[in-house]
């Protein structure tokens, strides 16, 4: 992977920074005046020195007030009346006015937070760019936050910050998503893939198109692109410029229902079968384990192995190294090398299986992904 070069947007920027401090200028400018011909005429005036009269201008100008710090005659005290009355108006009252504009504005305050932000972002591994502001997203971040998986949302809408603060959303920018500079401050180097699911699906296009050309320009993999859209003739166009997977709204809401509807859970609220594939706290898991050529079990049939009275696991399928799928396998079928086989399982017992019967010669398709991404988040160390 070739280094990568982060660009703070210039509204977030030093010379932004410099730009607001230069509103002091002028204040700052009338006040040094204001100052320095102050003390020039308690000099000239009242003949005392330097040091006399630079105190009692500030002591005027600050509205600090002691007294007079010698005798006055009368053309002093007008001229010090003159002070009071200008110095203080253009030292504090201007100078006050400019620096409440710049704090009432927000505008500093929200330059340190987006740089805070980008800065937390740095650290971040192993993370999905989501990109968009809706219901659908809510609930993926919800689910994300559930498995533990951070995020960082990536969206122009004015609404991010609320959005953000409402639902606990610790990571977000509020950037063009199509501008390759804002991937790379949300850290895409160190994430696993990215989610694209904003309510336009044109956009969703120019997203997923830019989000594929930093991955292969920087040569970042294993990294997957998935998609949502509302229109079914956007997912080949999506596929087309390099979505990994995309489904539409529309479907996935349908096929759910469509699940109820042909299985309506007659049983109570929700059925055993929607609490194992979509349940927020279901202990079953279903994972597809490649056999390596060393494993223990080859040659061994699925009834040798017993995998369900030993450790409560099912096998529903086999699949051959000639693609062949077998469904709901007997127990005459033998375990050959790289087979993959589909379980379902409690995911403790998952585990200790692997470990016990196949002396760890059996590699998980999560396990597998999870080593990949290591090793290339490691390479950036």
């Amino acid at each position: 992977m070739r280094k990568i070069e982060k660009r703070i947007p210039p509204k977030y920027g030093q010379e932004r920074v410099l730009e607001i401090l230069m509103k002091f200028r002028a204040p700052l400018i009338v006040a040094l005046l204001a100052v320095m011909l102050s003390t020039i005429g308690y000099m000239l005036i009242s003949d005392v020195d330097l040091l006399k009269a630079f105190y009692m201008t500030i002591l005027t100008v600050t509205t600090i007030g002691y007294g007079e710090m010698w005798d006055m005659d009368a053309k002093a005290r007008i001229f010090n009346v003159l002070v009071m009355t200008l110095g203080v108006g253009s030292v504090m009252g201007y100078s006050i006015a400019v620096l409440i504009n710049i704090v009432t504005s927000g505008e500093v305050k929200k330059i340190l937070r987006f740089r805070k932000m980008v800065s937390d972002i740095s650290a971040l591994k192993g993370h999905y760019i989501v990109f968009g502001v809706n219901d659908y997203v809510l609930q993926l971040i919800k689910e994300m936050k559930y498995h533990k998986i951070p995020v960082v949302v990536v969206d122009t809408s004015e609404d991010l910050e609320n959005f953000a603060k409402e639902h606990e959303v610790n990571y977000y920018l509020q950037l063009d998503p199509a501008d390759e500079n804002t991937l790379y401050l949300a850290g895409i180097e160190k994430a696993i893939g990215a989610i694209i699911a904003t309510m336009d699906d044109y956009r969703n296009l120019a997203i997923t198109l830019t989000v594929k050309n930093v991955v292969t320009k920087n040569e970042i993999s294993p990294f997957f692109i998935l998609a949502l859209v509302k229109k079914e003739e956007f997912k080949e166009k999506l596929k087309l410029v390099g979505a990994d997977h995309v489904e539409t709204i529309p479907s996935i809401i349908s096929k759910r229902v469509a699940i109820l509807a042909r299985k309506p859970p007659i049983f109570g609220e929700r059925s055993l079968l929607e609490e194992i594939l979509f349940g927020e706290h279901t202990f079953i898991d279903i994972e597809e384990l490649v056999v390596e050529e060393d494993s223990p079990v080859i040659g061994k049939t699925l009834e040798e192995l017993d995998l369900r009275k030993k450790f409560g696991i099912t096998v529903i399928a086999v699949k051959k190294t000639n693609e062949k799928v077998i469904f709901t396998p007997g127990g005459d079928i033998k375990i050959e090398p790289l087979d993959i086989l589909v379980v379902v399982a409690p995911k403790k017992k998952l585990e200790e299986a692997v470990k016990v019967l196949f002396k760890g010669k059996v590699t998980a398709r999560s396990a597998m992904l999870k080593k990949k991404i290591k090793e290339r988040l490691h390479g950036l160390e």
